[in-house]
């Protein structure tokens, strides 16, 4: 399994133990990681990976981080997020992850984000030292459970089309997400 763990550069200088904290668990609990911290995201860059300071070279290697990071999160099953500092980066590439359909879990020291968004593949914990693991396990099992394996193709009517169009409109869900939660919700008994 492949996860892309990442975190405040900004907060780096606070929080650089409990980045590297996580990043250990999540290798400890056998995902093969990419992560911003080591910089293990920029092995498929080697133009960016050549720059030494990308503050001072921003203007030539315009975007190449991002193009790095986005990369990053395509190749892997799952982004983990540390925010215990947050950014305005750290969200996009929440947002970034789940428009890809891939499972975001944010962890902070401080508040629980998984409260804040509705979205069938987001996941937050407030954690400790001592609940990191668990909240970790819990995700990582989660991708494996439910990693999307199989496509599946079918023909609509434009009525169909519409009403789909619609109620995924107004749920703010892709159109698979929508049909995933109604069959998620026929599965469990119309209680879910």
């Amino acid at each position: 399994m492949r996860i892309f763990f990442t975190c405040s550069k900004t907060g780096m200088g606070e929080y650089k133990e409990t980045y590297l904290q996580v990043l250990k668990e999540i290798q400890d609990q056998g995902a093969n990681v990419e992560a911003t911290i080591v910089k293990t995201h920029l092995d498929k860059t080697p133009k960016l990976k050549q720059i030494l300071n990308l503050s001072v070279s921003e203007k030539e290697y315009r975007y190449i981080h991002d193009k790095a990071v986005r990369a990053a999160i395509l190749r892997a099953d799952g982004l983990v997020i540390e925010a215990s500092y947050p950014s305005f980066r750290l969200g996009f590439e929440a947002f970034f992850a789940l428009s890809a359909q891939k499972p975001v879990l944010v962890l902070s020291k401080d508040r629980n984000y998984g409260n804040l968004i509705d979205q069938p593949n987001f996941f937050g914990a407030k954690y400790t030292e001592f609940t990191l693991p668990d909240e970790i396990e819990k995700f990582l099992r989660h991708i494996r459970q439910f990693r999307l394996r199989n496509r599946f193709n079918l023909f609509i009517s434009d009525k169909e089309r519409q009403h789909l169009d619609s109620a995924a409109k107004h749920f703010n869900l892709s159109k698979s997400d929508y049909l995933r939660k109604l069959i998620d919700k026929d599965m469990h008994g119309n209680s879910g």
